[in-house]
């Protein structure tokens, strides 16, 4: 069972942007295939070099805005170097993104006041919204996510071999429910945070 329709305005990687990205690697889809696992290493390893965390979501990422960019008919005449531009970029989004969830980390554990509610209305959200996804999608995206940098790309490796699919498509399939839980997860706590507000009010 597929999930539900994604949020409007979020894009997923789809077979077509797909087969389009390997098309511009080589015209022979063996060689294409091929010459994607290479560069998908070598984004990997760019990662890996930098100490990111999650090396292979960041590689993930910055494939999904290429095909994304020659979906929208951006002319890459050199996909590899194109995606090593992608890939500086996302780099420097994490490092800020980390850098952010240090300095409210920080700002939370200085503080004697109690945490806001949103970070617990997001982890109740997150329960509700994985609940409502069929258990297959539940369980891909819970595994697809288990462990950290190797033993990852293993599990990712065997649940793909376990479904009977390709790597690619599991990798597919997997981004389109984390966009989907995304949208939920956001809508959900907004509307619980807002129902909290008007309660606390009418306390009042």
């Amino acid at each position: 069972m597929e999930p539900p329709p994604l949020p409007k305005g979020k894009w997923i990687l789809t077979q077509d942007a797909f087969d389009l990205l390997l098309a511009r690697l080589d015209s022979d889809r063996q060689q294409a295939g091929t010459k994607y696992e290479a560069l998908r290493r070598r984004l990997v390893k760019f990662f890996e070099w930098r100490g990111c965390s999650f090396p292979e979501d960041l590689t993930d990422d910055t494939i999904n805005r290429a095909a994304k960019n020659l979906e929208a008919g951006e002319n890459i005449h050199d996909l590899a170097a194109y995606c090593a531009g992608v890939a500086r970029r996302v780099f420097l989004e994490s490092l800020r993104s980390h850098q952010q969830e240090q300095e409210g980390l920080r700002a939370v554990s200085s503080s004697s006041a109690t945490p806001t509610h949103e970070s617990d209305a997001r982890r109740e959200c997150l329960e509700r919204c994985l609940r409502e996804l069929s258990p297959e999608s539940s369980q891909l995206i819970m595994k697809y996510y288990q462990g950290d940098k190797q033993a990852r790309i293993e599990a990712r490796r065997d649940l793909a071999t376990r479904l009977g699919i390709p790597l690619n498509a599991l990798r597919i399939r997997a981004h389109r429910i984390r966009v989907h839980l995304e949208g939920c997860v956001e809508q959900c706590t907004k509307r619980l945070l807002a129902g909290r507000n008007e309660l606390a009010e009418f306390s009042l």
